[in-house]
């Protein structure tokens, strides 16, 4: 999210000059990235043939608007990244309606044609979105909604209502939010004056969706919408880009905003950078935790490249990243607008493979031969996103990993625990991917980081402006729970359930507890007592999950070891279940207890705390 503060009682007026001549999704990439939503890159998870698509009612003749085929295929469809930001479910192509435009309708002249195509629906199908038939062959026709029966205008054009749409989604899951119950309203209508008379519309026609009829109001780093339809619930939604934008709102429009709970948080915020100083590494420096030591600091000597390398990239000025394998037999080199090209020099016929990856410049590189003509191939970008990839098959769609900060240098080698990955990000953190298990540590080394070289030994080059630093690792250090993560892969985990569902997800979660990172692990504890915890005992993945969870918590780095505990007390809060499941729960948590008992006297509060409620759990026979 940007920082400035953005003042949408002037929106109205860049929606004037867009509508004049602005580029088509300029104003969607702009509302996207000013609520916090960003580009996650990699491909999409969804495609336009990936919906609940109809395959009856569709004239294959009529042609698809411009607008629509764009969308579809633009990377700032935030939509096709993550369709649970939007609740709606699309259709393609789009389908003849069974509901026509009246004939009295001023939205045609007499005789036109009344069909409307579909291209989407509120997820509980009140509502078709479509355009007229009659506008099929525009390259951006209006778009209409289906309320009570009839047509209506939503937007004056595909590409608005688009724009519209996220407008309608984005500030509610990236924003502070202060919703105000009709009641509330309708008992003082001095609020919806201070609202019109205070704030300016956004210029966009009224939202009608579930019956609320809302009109926008933009205010600094804030939108109101006033609901004015019998749907709207919440007369009044104050959606902000901060606590402090949303206070001055509600303050404004004179509703108390003080009561419990009554400011919802945003659903998701980004991950914090770090805040370091610049890299500073001398011989015999080492880290606290011993996951690794400074052997030697030398001359600037970034890793050796062949020339041949930068031959793969033939547009002057657009190389921006070189790299090549240990055998020098694999040559890596990236550009300006985002491609990886690769050239096996020892294939029978070599050939240049050139890749669109990225979004953004290419700013690292790292490639590593395994044996067996397999080559792994990472590539960083200027965004922050790490794709990664053998030769040998197509890239994941998924990127391999993202932080919101340029990625600066990228290696890559075989240990002798495995293949392994180290990457740094432009605010000093240095990651090192165990590839096998999963596991992986954060070091914070520091900004300046220039090339990163890592040797089959386990030592890690760190080149800055001044020099280049020889780190020895230690992989039992760094990655401590590698040996948990891959007994995690010898569970059956899809065969047993949770209480969302299989357990797919579980052996994940257990990993991200894992995390140096304090809100990842802690998120991951939260979503396991979601899946796990039931006082019936509903959860058969519980059981074979509780050993894991009894191991991360002897782990004394671990960053979420309160909540930790208190999950693993509560798992041995079971009612007894049929085939014996809470029995075998409660078991399973009494067999560690012995192990956990030292946690009685540890100097946190918030754990012995934790502690006393498990002994207590324990204690207890499971009720009938």
């Amino acid at each position: 999210m940007t920082s400035e503060i953005i003042d949408y009682g002037q929106f109205a007026d860049r929606l004037r000059q867009w509508q004049q001549g602005g580029s088509r999704w300029e104003l969607l990439d702009a509302v996207q990235r000013e609520w916090g939503y960003e580009d996650p890159g990699g491909e999409p998870g969804h495609s336009r043939w990936g919906g609940e698509n109809r395959r009856d009612g569709i004239d294959w003749e009529l042609p698809v608007p411009q607008a629509l085929n764009e969308w579809w295929d633009s990377p700032l469809n935030s939509f096709a990244f993550n369709p649970r930001l939007y609740w709606v479910h699309t259709q393609w192509p789009p389908t003849i309606s069974d509901l026509e435009v009246a004939a009295d309708s001023d939205l045609l002249p007499a005789g036109g044609d009344r069909r409307v195509c579909v291209f989407m629906s509120e997820y509980h199908y009140s509502h078709e979105w479509g355009y007229l038939a009659a506008e099929a062959e525009l390259p951006d026709p209006r778009v209409v909604v289906s309320i009570g029966g009839a047509w209506v205008v939503q937007s004056r054009s595909l590409s608005e209502f688009l724009m519209q749409l996220a407008f309608e989604r984005m500030p509610a899951h990236y924003g502070w939010t202060l919703r105000i119950r009709s009641t509330t309203v309708d008992a003082d209508p001095e609020i919806v004056r201070r609202l019109t008379s205070s704030y300016r519309e956004l210029g966009l026609l009224p939202w009608q969706e579930m019956g609320t009829d809302a009109l926008s109001y933009g205010a600094p780093d804030a939108v109101v919408r006033h609901g004015r339809g019998p749907g709207a619930d919440f007369r009044i939604v104050i959606n902000a880009r901060t606590r402090d934008a949303l206070i001055a709102v509600a303050e404004t429009l004179g509703v108390d905003w003080s009561g419990d709970k009554a400011i919802r948080q945003p659903a998701e915020v980004p991950a914090p950078l770090e805040n370091l100083g610049p890299v500073s590494l001398a011989e015999g420096d080492a880290d606290p935790r011993g996951r690794w030591r400074v052997l030697s600091r030398g001359p600037f000597a970034p890793p050796a490249v062949p020339d041949a390398a930068a031959a793969l990239v033939p547009a002057p000025g657009a190389l921006r990243s070189v790299a090549a394998d240990q055998h020098g037999t694999t040559l890596v080199a990236g550009d300006a607008d985002g491609s990886v090209h690769v050239l096996e020099t020892d294939d029978e016929s070599p050939e240049t493979i050139t890749l669109s990856l990225h979004r953004a410049p290419v700013t690292a590189l790292a490639c590593v031969g395994l044996g067996n003509g397999r080559r792994l191939v990472l590539s960083g970008d200027e965004h922050g996103v790490i794709r990664y990839w053998s030769t040998r098959r197509k890239p994941l769609r998924a990127p391999f990993a993202r932080r919101g900060t340029p990625v600066r240098a990228l290696a890559a080698a075989r240990l002798a625990t495995g293949p392994a990955l180290a990457a740094a990000w432009a605010d000093g953190l240095v990651r090192v991917w165990d590839i096998g298990s999963d596991a992986v540590a954060g070091l914070r080394l520091g900004t300046g980081i220039r090339f990163l070289g890592l040797d089959e030994d386990g030592t890690l080059h760190v080149t800055d402006g001044d020099g280049t630093s020889a780190l020895r690792l230690d992989p039992a250090r760094l990655w401590p729970h590698r040996d948990l993560q891959l007994r995690l892969e010898d569970v059956d985990w899809g065969s047993l359930w949770t209480a969302r569902g299989p357990g797919h997800m579980i052996p994940e979660l257990i990993g991200k507890v894992t995390s140096d990172d304090k809100k990842t692990a802690m998120d991951a504890v939260h979503d396991l007592y979601r899946l796990l915890v039931s006082k019936e005992a509903s959860s058969t993945a519980a059981v074979p999950a509780i050993p894991f969870l009894v191991e991360l918590m002897t782990d004394p780095d671990n960053t979420s070891r309160s909540t930790l505990l208190l999950l693993i007390a509560d798992l041995a809060d079971v009612r007894q279940a049929r085939g014996g499941r809470g029995d075998a729960q409660l078991a399973a948590v009494r067999e560690a207890l012995p192990t956990l008992r030292y946690l009685h006297d540890d100097p946190e509060s918030a754990i012995r705390w934790a502690a006393n409620e498990l002994e207590q759990n324990c204690a207890a026979s499971p009720a009938s």
